[in-house]
């Protein structure tokens, strides 16, 4: 009976986060960038279109990314957030800090000082992809936690099974479900 439910709870992330997947990209990606190690999750994973409030599944996420900052650094922490060009600069702005102050409340509800914490919205102002495109909004849409001055080799395998973990649960609701 437990294996069924834990079998039941595994085919309900892979839903879950399946519905959050992009053909041509990852919802976490780690890279080593001149600031520092950065983490960034597609806001598909933290939360809905248009809110600030963090989802279920990303609450899982925000559990293994404190774990990491509480055991493998002692680095400040920037989380920043962004948006696509949809809406207003203004409410773009304001969407992109209130999803960059959720992430760091979740954080230090898990036991990261926040002390080690700063967050910032940029809104639509620090495009990655072209936002004319669909997949291009979608990329625009995220959230970055960047380690300062940190390297990702200090850290080591906790990073590369975050990624690992939450792209591969993307990958097997698609082979479940398509």
């Amino acid at each position: 009976m437990l294996l069924r439910a834990h079998r039941l709870l595994l085919i309900a992330l892979a839903l879950l986060l399946g519905a959050c997947a992009s053909p041509a990209s990852k919802n976490v990606q780690i890279t080593q960038t001149t600031r520092g190690v950065e983490i960034r999750s597609s806001d598909k994973i933290l939360f809905d279109s248009g809110k600030a409030d963090v989802k279920p599944e990303g609450k899982a996420f925000l559990d293994r990314i404190a774990s990491i900052l509480k055991t493998r650094t002692r680095k400040p922490i920037s989380i920043e957030g962004h948006t696509d060009n949809v809406g207003s600069v203004e409410l773009n702005r304001d969407l992109s800090e209130l999803r960059a102050l959720a992430v760091m409340k979740g954080l230090m509800d898990r036991g990261v000082p926040k002390a080690r914490m700063a967050y910032v919205g940029y809104g639509m102002s620090r495009p990655i992809a072209d936002n004319s495109t669909a997949e291009g909004r979608l990329l625009n849409r995220r959230t970055e936690i960047i380690i300062l001055e940190e390297r990702k080799e200090n850290i080591g395998s906790p990073l590369d099974d975050l990624a690992g973990f939450f792209n591969g649960m993307v990958e097997l609701g698609k082979r479940l479900f398509n």
